[in-house]
C-alpha cells in the first residue's frame, strides 16, 4: 500500500529501515542508504550542559527528540473552520496517505498510528490513511518549512549564523532558507517555497517572521489542505540549554482561515552535532522508481 511505501522511504519503522538500506546499498546508490542513519547525539547530563552556554548560538545539527511517533504533527488546539473558498481550493483530493492530524475524535495521535487500511477523515473532511493517498514531497516536489519539521525525528537540520543572517539547511530532500537579520519584509516579496524570512532576538527567542509563499506546498502532511500564498508562519526559536532547542509555532492564513491564526504547534530538538552532521539526502525521481519496482513491488517488476 501506498501509506507503507511512505513510512519506509522516511524511514518511520527502524527495523524495517536498517534491511531496506541493506537491500538499497546493492541495487540503488550509497546516498540512499543513508537517507535513515541513526543520529550519533551528543550525551551528557542536563546540568552539565546547561554551564556557561549562549542562548543565542544556535549554530549546529539539530534532531527532534520526539522520537517515531513524533513524525508529523500532533497539534492539541483545533484547526480553525476553513473558508468557502479554502474549500473549493485547497483540500487534498484523493485523500492523505497519513493518519491525518489527532487522526480521529478518539485522541488516536498522528504519525500513522491507524491499522493499515483503517481509514479515518480529517476536520475538513478529507480521508486520511488512504492506501495511495498523497503526501508532502512525494514526487520529490520542494517541501519547505513548515513541513520540513515532520521529518526532523530522522532527518536533522542545521543553522548557520551569520552577523546578518541565519542559514537553516534541512538533510532531507537538502532544502535550505535564508533567515534576514536586521531588515524587513520587501513591500511586494517575490513568490517562493520558502518565502520570504526575517528574523529578531525577543530577549532569548529568536522569532522568525515568514511571507511570500507561492501556495503550493503542504502545511503538514496530517493536514488534508495545502497553504494559499497568503501563508504567513512565527516561528519561536528558544534554547534551553546548550543542548536542547524549543521551537512554537503559529500558522496565519487568510484565504483558508480569515482573520484566525492556529497555534499550538510545539517541536523540541537535542543537538546533533555543533557543527554539520547533515548527510546527502537527494530526492530523484528516478531511484524512487527503482525503489518501487525492486524494494516495494518485486512480484511486479517480476511478472512483467
Amino acid at each position: 500500500m501506498r501509506r507503507l511505501e511512505m513510512k519506509e522511504r522516511h524511514a518511520y519503522s527502524v527495523a524495517s529501515a536498517g534491511a531496506i538500506l541493506v537491500a538499497l546499498c546493492m541495487i540503488v546508490t550509497p546516498a540512499l542508504a543513508q537517507q535513515a542513519k541513526a543520529p550519533e547525539r551528543i550525551p551528557g547530563p542536563a546540568a552539565k550542559q546547561n554551564a556557561n552556554f549562549d542562548p543565542h548560538n544556535l549554530n549546529g545539527s539539530w534532531i527532534s527528540t520526539q522520537g517515531p511517533q513524533g513524525v508529523g504533527d500532533n497539534n492539541p488546539i483545533p484547526e480553525p473552520p476553513l473558508t468557502p473558498w479554502a474549500k473549493e481550493h485547497l483540500l487534498i483530493k484523493g485523500g492523505i496517505s497519513h493518519a491525518g492530524l489527532n487522526a480521529t475524535s478518539k485522541g488516536v495521535p498522528s504519525s500513522g498510528s491507524l491499522p493499515d487500511g483503517a481509514v479515518a477523515f480529517d476536520a475538513n473532511g478529507v480521508p486520511t490513511n488512504v492506501p495511495g493517498g498523497h503526501y508532502p514531497g512525494e514526487n520529490c516536489e520542494p517541501q519547505g518549512v513548515p513541513v520540513q519539521f515532520n521529518f526532523t525525528v530522522f532527518y536533522p537540520f542545521q543553522f548557520v549564523m551569520l552577523p546578518d543572517r541565519i542559514y537553516q539547511m534541512f538533510e532531507d530532500h537538502r532544502e535550505w532558507r535564508t533567515i534576514w537579520l536586521n531588515r524587513d519584509h520587501p513591500k511586494n516579496p517575490f513568490p517562493s517555497y520558502f518565502g520570504d524570512s526575517v528574523a529578531k532576538w525577543e530577549g532569548n527567542t529568536l522569532v522568525v517572521d515568514t511571507i511570500g509563499y507561492n501556495g503550493r506546498l503542504w502545511i503538514s502532511e496530517n493536514v488534508g489542505h495545502k497553504m494559499s500564498d497568503a501563508f504567513h508562519l512565527v516561528e519561536r526559536y528558544h534554547l534551553l540549554y546548550a543542548t536542547h532547542l524549543e521551537l512554537e509555532m503559529t500558522y496565519y492564513d487568510r484565504k483558508a482561515w480569515g482573520d484566525r491564526g492556529w497555534p499550538g504547534w510545539k517541536k523540541e530538538f537535542t543537538l546533533d552535532s555543533k557543527g554539520d552532521s547533515l548527510l546527502e539526502n537527494i530526492c530523484d525521481p528516478a531511484h524512487w522508481r527503482e525503489y518501487d519496482t525492486v524494494i516495494s513491488d518485486p512480484i511486479s517488476k517480476d511478472s512483467k
